[in-house]
């Protein structure tokens, strides 16, 4: 709520209309979002991830490649993550867009709420081993289909032969 006061206040005092008083609340509310879930925590998830789809696009690429040079490669593509992530809002304004259009200025209050609380930390501290468990899961579960999968393929094709 002091957010949204804050970013109400300073901007009465600039002039702006209530259109510009919903917008910068919002983005003072996603900004404290963004920090109180511990974003750096899912950047680092996220960063490892487009890292392995960097490396497997060149490997698809360029299958050839000797185990130093794709080495090399995954260096590099860490280093250009992180200095853009550690040169500004690079999170944040990933985030924005994704969070302005889901959430109303009175969900964003709630949420920031909850993210404060003692249970909204634990989500925070766990999150990353939700996600990597359920990514884990989900693959197994995938993969474990594939049998039946191709039973059923084989059995349309050879009924349509």
């Amino acid at each position: 709520m002091a957010l949204l006061l804050a970013g109400q206040s300073a901007l009465a005092q600039s002039g702006g209309g209530p259109a510009d008083d919903t917008t910068a609340s919002k983005d003072a509310l996603i900004r404290e979002l963004v920090n109180l879930t511990d974003a750096s925590q899912l950047e680092a998830v996220f960063s490892r991830q487009f890292i392995d789809r960097v490396a497997n696009a060149v490997a698809f690429v360029q299958p050839n490649l000797d185990p130093a040079t794709m080495a090399v490669i995954r260096q590099e593509a860490t280093s250009v993550v992180r200095e853009r992530i550690e040169s500004g809002d690079a999170l944040y304004s990933v985030l924005y867009p994704v969070y302005e259009k889901h959430f109303n200025i009175f969900e964003l209050n709630q949420l920031v709420t909850f993210y404060e609380s003692p249970l909204g930390q634990r989500l925070v501290r766990v999150s990353p081993q939700l996600l990597t468990e359920s990514l884990s899961l989900g693959r197994e579960w995938g993969l474990s289909l594939v049998p039946e999968i191709i039973d059923r393929v084989q059995t349309r094709l050879s009924n349509s032969n």
